[in-house]
């Protein structure tokens, strides 16, 4: 090998053969690096870029099973909102009967009032009539017996002067 070198170096074709050759392996060298140096990018791009899509897809479906909550607290928000609005109509209808029944709560208490008050004059006419009756019976009652005195004291007379007449055309 040692000859060899010493060829090489004493012949000026073979030298720039070698030199062309060197040259050549250098670039081969090179060009062979440059691609591994290429090949160990792209493979850790798509290392990184396979993990980045991973998270994305765990983020993805993270974020649907999300929508897919929000779709159904949605519907439900929308269910409670229909059934707020049934409330409240039936809040508003109860509120109108309500107006109403006190409406006409209030005209029974007055027309209690007055009736209440006409029961009480009634109860103290009637209370005064009864008085008033008693009062009369018992002067009837009175009367009655002044009557009967009157009719037997009548009859007594009558029949004092009935005698009187008798005993009295016979003499």
């Amino acid at each position: 090998m040692h000859a060899l070198i010493e060829k090489i170096q004493n012949d000026p074709v073979l030298m720039l053969g070698v030199a062309v050759g060197v040259v050549v392996i250098l670039f081969v060298v090179l060009v062979v690096i440059v691609a591994a140096m290429r090949v160990k990018a792209y493979k850790d791009r798509f290392l990184n870029t396979r993990i980045d899509n991973e998270e994305k897809a765990s983020v993805l479906e993270r974020l649907h099973e999300e929508l897919e909550h929000y779709k159904i607290r949605t519907a439900q928000n929308e269910q409670e909102l229909q059934r707020f609005a049934e409330t409240r109509e039936v809040l508003e209808k109860t509120t109108a009967e309500l107006e109403e029944t006190r409406k006409v709560l209030n005209e029974t208490q007055n027309r209690l009032h007055a009736l209440t008050a006409q029961f009480e004059n009634l109860r103290h006419q009637y209370e005064t009539l009864k008085e008033e009756e008693l009062r009369l019976r018992e002067k009837l009652e009175h009367m009655n017996e002044e009557n009967n005195k009157l009719r037997i004291n009548n009859a007594r007379l009558l029949m004092k002067l009935e005698n009187e007449e008798r005993f009295g055309g016979k003499e």
